[in-house]
């Protein structure tokens, strides 16, 4: 039975990013495969996870155990926070390039596992944390993985103090120390292929399947937005209320799901907000069409595929395109325009030959790219499962 040691910052039980949704549909792999899991997480990452949700997940029957702790040692253990925190986050970063969130104190965390246990496999998610395996004897035999997850030079070009060529050049050395590295898209896999080589694997994300997609399902909304509240999201909301949304009658009703919610603008009587929902998949049978407006960032976006999912058509920027592998002829409506956006939106609407065609190519691209099964392939290949080695 193959042992994996899965670091990922955040509580993959909340669910409310789409790198947490990659995190979920990948431990349910791990599980059916009959490999053990210990998860390495924190407690204070883009938020602060609850002991209620830590109890949650570690009950969950994902991991044989999880570990969370905060980001770094509290200020009153003052020579602690200095000396393996403070001190060593000014002297070590490296000058323009992407951010390295190990330090000290989350290493010493780190290897106090690596003692007590030997792994298969250990995958580190984020080029962030790619020095917790840095010259690290306690490794052992574990076969190392970067689950990439980001091109992270891309997503802080912008940041002040970065340099892209120093950010680009650090995030491929560091991910170079790895005995492979998955990419969830296969621009970021052609990208990195031509670094390091054999080392990539494109490992699509999946979504959780239902077992059956109910079809005949009255529809509540004409409109599903699906979003949380990164910076990038923030900037395409802005931009589709403020340029998309005028152009919108109000008889056309929008449901927008998930933490984005809370920044949506007041007076819109045709607006449902949902900041929470345990199951999507009820919004997403409720309603005709799916949008992502997305402006900036890398990557899959998990809710584009999640319309793909439940055979809904997308309508799009350019930026939602990214990650997957069909283009053209996917149920996908892709625009810089703002008037056009809309005029993609009522066409789908009111011509019900074009939505149902737009629905049965984006059922497909879910099916020939994204489906379980066919992911399972590439991830036994990655982890040399055959059946034999399960037990």
């Amino acid at each position: 039975m193959s042992k994996i040691l899965f670091t990922f910052p955040l509580n993959p039980i909340e669910k409310t990013s789409g790198a947490q949704t990659r995190v979920i549909t990948l431990l349910k792999y791990f599980k059916e495969r009959g490999m053990e899991v210990d998860f390495f997480s924190l407690t204070d990452y883009w938020g602060v996870t609850s002991d209620e949700n830590i109890k949650a997940f570690r009950e969950s029957g994902q991991v044989r155990n999880a570990w969370f702790y905060p980001r770094k040692p509290a200020k009153k253990n003052f020579f602690q926070y200095l000396f393996s925190y403070k001190l060593p986050k000014l002297l070590y970063n490296v000058k323009g390039a992407i951010p390295n969130h190990v330090s000290p104190y989350l290493q010493e965390k780190f290897n106090k596992i690596l003692e007590q246990q030997q792994y298969d496999y250990i995958i580190v998610s984020y080029a962030y944390w790619a020095d917790l395996i840095k010259d690290n004897p306690r490794i052992g035999n574990a076969i190392t993985i970067a689950d990439t997850h980001d091109l992270l030079a891309a997503q802080h070009q912008h940041d002040k103090g970065v340099e892209r060529g120093i950010a680009l050049g650090d995030e491929l050395k560091r991910l170079s120390r790895f005995n492979q590295v998955w990419l969830c898209s296969p621009e970021e896999n052609y990208f990195f292929s031509q670094f390091l080589k054999n080392q990539v694997k494109y490992i699509p994300t999946m979504v959780e399947e239902p077992a059956n997609i109910k079809k005949d399902v009255p529809k509540k909304y004409d409109l599903i937005y699906v979003a949380s509240h990164n910076p990038h999201n923030l900037a395409a909301a802005d931009w589709f209320f403020k340029q998309v949304f005028p152009f919108v009658p109000d008889h056309v009703t929008l449901c927008v799901v998930g933490s984005i919610s809370r920044f949506i603008p007041d007076g819109h009587k045709n607006i449902t907000l949902v900041p929470f929902a345990e199951d999507l998949s009820e919004y997403y049978l409720q309603s005709n069409v799916v949008i992502c407006p997305m402006l900036s960032g890398t990557g899959v976006k998990i809710k584009v595929v999640e319309a793909m999912l439940y055979g809904l058509p997308v309508v799009c920027n350019e930026r939602g395109m990214d990650g997957l592998p069909d283009k053209n002829n996917c149920g996908c409506l892709v625009t810089q325009d703002p008037q056009e956006f809309a005029g993609y939106i009522l066409k789908l609407l009111e011509d019900k030959a074009f939505h149902t065609a737009q629905s049965e190519l984006s059922a497909a691209s879910f099916s020939n790219n994204f489906a379980a099964a066919n992911v399972y392939k590439k991830l036994d290949k990655a982890l040399n499962y055959t059946g034999a080695n399960k037990h």
